[in-house]
């Protein structure tokens, strides 16, 4: 995976990060048996992920106040944990835990259920990621703020920056640490608008006395000691229906970061990030979900916030970091079908490029993926799925385990 870029997305952008078993096998690696390295805090850190944006996060789900027992009960909460086992050629074996709490605290119909979450795992190589965090609903969802932080030791495979990126790697060790705060407020029906701070610490160096500095296959960063600082703006249209599982309805986001000296790091540059997701609604058990985004990061970004193929809302089957470049294009759809009792299934494919430039994507081929996964509902009143996935690549695959849905 990439060594930051966006850990623990502060458990609500946390959790998928230190909860996601991804084992994925690249095509001509010759460093590397890796898969994904841990995906910790970089330039878009999806905060928003378990509340509204529909990620592989924890989140929170939506409350039908038609049901007169929800209102008998609209202050009572919801206990979502999971263990989730860790195989991972990259970072190695291991485990994690993650757990959320979820509750409503205000009883207007609008209201979203608040949630507090934290999330962690150690594998036997060394790695490990802790972190905790909340998302906060207010006068019926008027107000939304997301606020959360961690840190952890990541082992993995670094394959430098650029379209020739994906073949040969390096091992790297990368320790991070990150703060983030995001509030925001309703300004018009669907639409949110707020402001968002967030720091990040990190340090990286060669995970090898082996290997010969100066012969390496792949250069190493230059940005291996660094603290980075942004004051952002993000703008959301969220008409879906639900947080956790949502089966109708849109979400558009758009986020931009602004990274500066001035506000305590160590680089000035700039990032933009666009998505989009549509919910369709086909009978009562199936959904079909479509994503589509795109990421641009200006000069001076380090390695670890640039773009990156791979996450695993925008392309399954590679390891994040795998591809990454200034510039990203991504598309996927999935089919969800609930079978019975708790037990559920998908489909998924999508394709991804990234490049230096827009004008590169001429030149640029772009990676597919694909796969099938299994659903296990953990907390019903909200809907919070365990997610098992199986997904291919171009010469690559890769297992997905972690709360909620993709995207």
């Amino acid at each position: 995976m990439t060594g930051i870029r966006s850990c623990l997305m502060f458990v609500v952008a946390l959790l998928p990060s230190s909860l996601s078993a991804q084992n994925a096998t690249p095509a001509a690696s010759p460093q590397s048996q890796s898969d994904k390295a841990p995906i910790l805090f970089g330039t878009n850190v999806d905060i928003d992920q378990g509340s509204k944006s529909k990620g592989a996060s924890l989140g929170l789900g939506s409350y039908d106040s038609k049901k007169k027992d929800q209102k008998k009960k609209k202050h009572h909460g919801e206990f979502a944990i999971a263990p989730i086992p860790m195989v991972n050629p990259s970072i190695g074996n291991g485990g994690g835990l993650g757990g959320l709490y979820a509750v409503r605290l205000d009883g207007g119909p609008e209201s979203e259920p608040s949630s507090l979450g934290a999330a962690g795992f150690i594998t036997a190589t060394g790695s490990w990621s802790a972190g905790l965090g909340g998302q906060i609903h207010l006068r019926d969802d008027k107000y939304r703020i997301t606020v959360g932080g961690g840190g952890g030791k990541f082992n993995y495979n670094y394959f430098g920056v650029g379209t020739s990126s994906g073949g040969q790697s390096i091992p790297l060790s990368q320790t991070s640490k990150a703060f983030l705060i995001e509030p925001k407020m309703r300004v018009y029906r669907d639409w949110y608008l707020g402001p968002r701070y967030h720091i990040i610490g990190s340090t990286a160096g060669l995970n090898s006395t082996k290997l010969d500095p100066s012969k390496l296959p792949v250069p190493l960063p230059s940005t291996i000691d660094l603290r980075t600082a942004a004051l952002g703006i993000r703008l959301q249209r969220d008409s879906s229906d639900s947080s956790f599982y949502p089966t109708k309805g849109s979400l558009f986001d758009t986020l931009a970061d602004f990274y500066a000296p001035q506000l305590g790091g160590k680089r000035t540059y700039q990032n933009l990030t666009l998505a989009y997701n549509k919910y369709l609604s086909l009978g009562k058990k199936n959904v079909l979900a479509i994503h589509a985004s795109s990421c641009m990061v200006t000069d001076g970004a380090p390695f670890y916030d640039v773009c990156e193929l791979g996450m695993s809302k925008d392309i399954r089957g590679y390891q994040v970091g795998q591809f990454r470049d200034d510039r990203m294009l991504v598309g996927q759809m999935e089919f969800r079908r609930e079978l019975f009792w708790r037990i559920g299934a998908t489909a998924f494919a999508g394709a991804g490029a990234v490049a230096h430039d827009w004008g590169g994507f001429s030149n640029s081929e772009a990676e597919p993926g694909g796969g099938l996964g299994l659903r296990f509902i953990l907390a019903k009143r909200n809907h919070i799925n365990l997610r098992f996935d199986y997904a291919w690549g171009d010469s690559s695959h890769a297992a997905y385990v972690s709360l909620g849905e993709a995207f």
